[in-house]
């Protein structure tokens, strides 16, 4: 029986993902075991190199790659003449270096490179997709698209409120700017205002999962987002958090299911 090893957010912690597959049990050798990425696998991390080689290793019909905010970044990084001041601080310029050997003192050397032609093929090819459903579960890097009231003049879901916010029941034929949009929401914040009419129970990342245990449970005591993040898993709200902030954790989420619970 197949088995998903799933996680996000991993933002090229290489040998912290490492570690928590190993002890989830996930043996690269296997092919009944398959690894689900619900997006951000690079930017901020040491290893991205490490993180490409390693997805790339393994056959793509054992690898479910999902985009998150941060492979929109990356893609549109790529489509630019000079990077923005926000490709440095969110680590995408860094992880555009890492993946070309850091060989290059100029952005217009470094755009010419073979090497990024190949990792541009790969970050733009269809493998990626921008959720993956199964009978019970969504997942997806942070909440499905949503109709937002067409009144506001901001579009991004980061800053529209739910209370302007509804339901898409056609979600899944969504334009690729919805899908993006929909990367940038709070999951926990939308969950909690009963915007999951599905059915089916979400699984993503994206946002650190000690506030959804702050915000979505009734806690004696509030976990601490740079130590606490563990799985959150909520039958209520029909929501599964995976973001460890492995940045100020050094840990990494990985929620194991076998093929007849998908």
């Amino acid at each position: 029986m197949r088995k998903y090893f799933v996680t996000s957010d991993v933002h090229s912690f290489y040998n912290e993902l490492l570690k928590e597959l190993t002890k989830k049990g996930f043996d690269i050798e296997n092919y009944e075991h398959i690894l689900l990425f619900c997006g951000d696998l690079f930017d901020r991390g040491p290893d991205s190199l490490k993180m490409y080689d390693f997805i790339k290793s393994l056959p793509r019909e054992r690898r479910i790659l999902i985009r998150g905010n941060h492979e929109y970044l990356f893609n549109d990084l790529l489509k630019k003449d000079l990077p923005d001041g926000y490709d440095y601080y969110n680590g995408t310029v860094k992880t555009l270096c890492d993946l070309t050997f850091n060989k290059y003192s100029n952005w217009h050397d470094l755009v010419q490179d073979k090497i990024l032609d190949e990792i541009k093929e790969w970050f733009l090819s269809d493998e990626w997709i921008d959720y993956y459903e199964t009978n019970n579960y969504i997942f997806t890097h942070t909440f499905i698209p949503l109709n937002i009231d067409p009144s506001l003049e901001i579009k991004h879901m980061y800053f529209v409120d739910v209370k302007n916010l509804t339901y898409k029941e056609n979600w899944r034929e969504s334009t690729p700017s919805e899908f993006e949009n929909a990367t940038w929401g709070c999951p926990w914040k939308l969950a909690k205002a009963g915007l999951n009419k599905t059915g089916k129970t979400i699984v993503s990342g994206h946002w650190h999962t000690s506030d959804f245990f702050n915000n979505l449970k009734n806690l004696k005591e509030k976990y601490d987002e740079q130590k606490n993040n563990p799985i959150f898993i909520s039958k209520k709200y029909k929501l599964i958090g995976l973001d460890a902030c492995t940045a100020a954790t050094n840990k990494v989420n990985v929620l194991v299911l076998n093929e007849d619970e998908l």
